[in-house]
């Protein structure tokens, strides 16, 4: 297995760990106020590890500017439109329901990288996107009630979440640090999240000590999972590197069977995991041919 596609499955780790801790935030903090945590604690880290780390000698401004201009609708928007989605969703069927990434970030290098897929690559991707897909068909079976048009959330998110991938490997092969392209990203997303609910969370005071620590370990698995994203994008190619990514959903399912007792995986989830894993080998198969 390629660096690009072992960066790219510890993300998916990351990305479902903070699905989980996101359930236990929300039983204190509300919904609107979170990624203020997690934005701008990413933020903070991700500059002190740039500081440590990265050659800034070898600066270049125009994939600056493309890092700040991802940053403005990403990771923010994403961050709203997930918290809001697992909120009413549940991180299982929140995670499932959004996971077309793969196709608005594959489509978009096919149109504008020039990437192309071979017809193992593209059945392992039609697999992969299928069978999350599937999980979203167990929507209500944890108690939740929830009517079709929250669906949209995720789905949102996961336009957002594919868009910003082609812009993001554009901006590596300008300036290979996807450490500064983290936190770059972060710091105009902290802008943005700050002007939009800054000044209701000073009138509103302080919040529970205990969900915001929640919501602190929400932001560093978000921003280690942005990060080897990052690093994924800039050694493999987006129609290997998005797919895996979009397993996400899958590890939430296990860690959310684990760790949040009222989910539970039904026969729909299991056929759901069968598939995409199918589609990850037949993915891995064509990368290699």
């Amino acid at each position: 297995m390629s660096g690009a596609a072992l960066l790219a499955l510890a993300a998916a780790l990351c990305f479902a760990i903070a699905l989980i801790l996101t359930q236990y935030g929300l039983r204190t903090v509300p919904s609107w106020r979170s990624p203020l945590y997690t934005i701008g604690s990413c933020t903070i880290v991700a500059w002190l590890a740039a500081a440590i780390f990265v050659d800034f000698r070898a600066f270049d401004w125009r994939a600056a500017a493309i890092f700040a201009g991802v940053g403005c609708v990403f990771p923010v928007a994403v961050s709203i439109l997930a918290v809001r989605s697992n909120e009413r969703l549940g991180p299982a069927v929140s995670g499932a329901a959004g996971n077309v990434t793969p196709l608005f970030a594959v489509l978009a290098a096919v149109l504008f990288l020039g990437e192309t897929l071979s017809w193992l690559q593209g059945a392992g991707l039609a697999m992969v996107v299928g069978g999350v897909a599937l999980m979203a068909l167990r929507g209500g079976t944890d108690g939740r009630k929830w009517s079709v048009w929250v669906l949209g959330l995720p789905l949102l998110a996961a336009m957002i979440r594919g868009s910003i991938q082609p812009a993001i490997k554009m901006g590596l092969a300008l300036w290979h640090e996807p450490l500064v392209a983290a936190a770059i990203g972060y710091t105009f997303s902290s802008f943005v999240i700050v002007s939009l609910v800054g000044r209701r969370a000073l009138a509103t005071g302080p919040v529970d000590r205990k969900g915001m620590l929640w919501f602190l370990g929400v932001g560093m698995s978000n921003g280690m999972a942005t990060f080897l994203l990052y690093a994924a994008l800039g050694l493999g190619s987006i129609s290997v590197v998005a797919p895996l990514v979009a397993l996400f959903p899958l590890m939430a399912v296990v860690l959310s069977y684990v760790f949040l007792r009222d989910e539970r995986l039904h026969a729909i989830g299991l056929l759901g995991i069968l598939i995409s894993v199918g589609g990850v080998i037949l993915l891995l198969m064509g990368n290699r041919s």
